[in-house]
């Protein structure tokens, strides 16, 4: 069915395209062209350029290059022509955006909270280097009851600490050299300190590949890919117990390739970019990993993603593995002391293996994701090996009636957009998120005992608008072996809750 829109002039200017693309009808009606620019334009006559569109930053560019989408064919419009045939054109296109047939891209969602578009964009004339701004902040509150435990094997106090902290506090630029080169260098300033979280740089110019080279996530877990910005809790879950030590950041050169609906990663890595005061100098250690995943069903309101991965990490000459010493553990909040998961530094520790699984599924407003890890740690001089595990099943429901993003390429959720952000003058008060978690862990094998268990977590999530969210948690744990903590009396952990309030912001 043909379809009538309104046209501008189109010029070689990137930024005046974007102009004339976005001009209010009546500002276009308005402007009556000069003699000078009718002899210009009839000059031009019959000349199309060939637009795209940059998805991180919605420029309209002339010229293709990494993350930008084809918009279509643009044809010279003749300023001193009849008004009507000026003002209006019918074509058989169905883009609203193409006034020749062109065959349209396929969408891309792309509404998570870290693809906003950067509130500061500089370019070159030639649009050749692009560089954007990027930041988070997330500050919470956490309070924990019981508060004080001690140490199993030493009596030792860890504190549970309540009270305000500021989690994650980035600032990142990320940008394009010429067509296919792009770059990440993001900073973290929380806890007072700095620390560089990304710096690397990707490839794009051979499609459907990307190149990775740098300081980057390992290609490991669906839970870990995804930015703490869309997590649907304020920490992830205990399966980072043991993905999170050993194989999370480190500096590698990782090769993907990826389709609507699906991702293939493979990687090679060193150590981390973080330096250890604590470790002696010595020749480090390398990891390699792979993750493949497949989403048969793969729509606006609909999903189905399977997945898997697998991973190697090997100890340096002091046994040390990435920026510390070898060990599975988990945090009870980000301020605490107290880890009831915990093996401790894991002597003669050689090398370790993991693999995992992964399901998650969607359908309108709900959603649900899991994952299983086994993972096998081999020891040297005679120790025997360790097996260790975890999982988890979570569920989301969006109490508004929007659905998560869901990014086939990337084999990943990503943050939800509210459809009617925040305004009470509007009368609209973004999107309500619940989502409860299940998810247990056993590091407790031979002679290393880090505790078994499972724990339960409840939370709601209010989205003012795409960048501004408030968190609410609440976990209990609710069963217990061989914690290394337990109360001050001598008491099983069993019990414990723990309550975390955030302010998200993001751009």
């Amino acid at each position: 069915m043909p379809t009538t829109r309104r046209t501008g002039l189109w010029s070689a200017s990137a930024l005046g395209l974007t102009a004339l693309l976005s001009m209010p009808p009546v500002a276009q009606a308005a402007a009556q062209p000069s003699d000078a620019e009718c002899a210009s334009h009839s000059a031009a006559g019959g000349q199309r350029l060939t637009l795209y569109m940059d998805q991180a930053t919605k420029q309209i560019l002339a010229e293709p290059g990494p993350n930008r989408v084809r918009l279509g064919e643009f044809e010279a419009v003749d300023p001193c022509a009849d008004q009507a045939r000026a003002e209006f054109r019918t074509t058989e296109e169905p883009s609203s955006l193409a006034t020749v047939p062109v065959e349209a891209p396929p969408p891309r969602k792309t509404t998570g909270i870290d693809d906003k578009p950067a509130t500061l964009m500089l370019t070159d004339e030639s649009h050749s280097f692009e560089v954007g701004l990027s930041g988070r902040l997330h500050a919470d509150y956490n309070y924990e009851n019981p508060n004080d435990y001690v140490k199993r094997d030493s009596g030792a106090e860890r504190n549970a600490a309540t009270g305000t902290e500021i989690r994650r506090a980035r600032i990142g630029v990320e940008g394009t050299f010429g067509r296919n080169l792009g770059f990440m260098l993001e900073a973290d300033f929380a806890d007072n300190d700095v620390g560089v979280k990304d710096a690397f740089l990707v490839y794009s110019g051979i499609d459907p590949l990307e190149f990775t080279l740098g300081q980057q996530k390992q290609a490991i877990s669906m839970e870990l890919q995804e930015s703490s910005n869309d997590i649907m809790f304020t920490e992830r879950s205990l399966v980072n117990s043991l993905t999170g030590p050993l194989f999370d950041r480190a500096i590698g050169a990782n090769l993907k390739g990826s389709g609507h609906d699906w991702s293939a990663q493979i990687g090679a890595y060193g150590d981390t970019i973080a330096p250890n005061d604590d470790r002696e100098q010595a020749t480090e250690g390398y990891g390699a990993s792979t993750r493949l995943t497949w989403a048969p069903i793969n729509s606006d309101e609909h999903v189905i993603h399977l997945g898997t991965y697998a991973g190697l990490r090997e100890a340096a000459e002091d046994n040390g593995v990435l920026d510390g010493q070898p060990a599975y553990r988990y945090e009870n909040t980000h301020m605490s002391n107290a880890r009831i998961f915990n093996t401790g530094t894991i002597e003669n520790f050689d090398r370790v293996y993991m693999g995992g699984l992964e399901f998650a599924a969607m359908a309108g407003p709900y959603s649900i994701q899991s994952e299983y890890v086994l993972t096998r740690t081999e020891r040297s001089d005679g120790f025997s090996d360790l097996d260790y595990n975890a999982g988890y099943v979570q569920l989301g429901w969006t109490l508004t009636g929007e659905s998560r993003v869901y990014r086939g390429s990337d084999g990943e959720f990503k943050g939800l957009r509210p459809d009617a952000p925040f305004d009470l003058s509007a009368g609209t008060y973004g999107a309500v998120e619940l989502a409860g978690r299940f998810d247990y862990a056993d590091l407790n094998d031979r002679d290393v005992t880090g505790g078994e268990g499972t724990r339960a977590t409840a939370a709601l999530n209010w989205y003012l608008n795409r960048h501004v969210r408030l968190m609410a948690d609440y976990s209990r744990v609710i069963n217990t072996q061989a914690s290394p903590l337990v109360t001050q009396d001598g008491g099983s952990v069993d019990g414990a809750d723990i309550f975390t309030f955030r302010t998200q912001w993001a751009f």
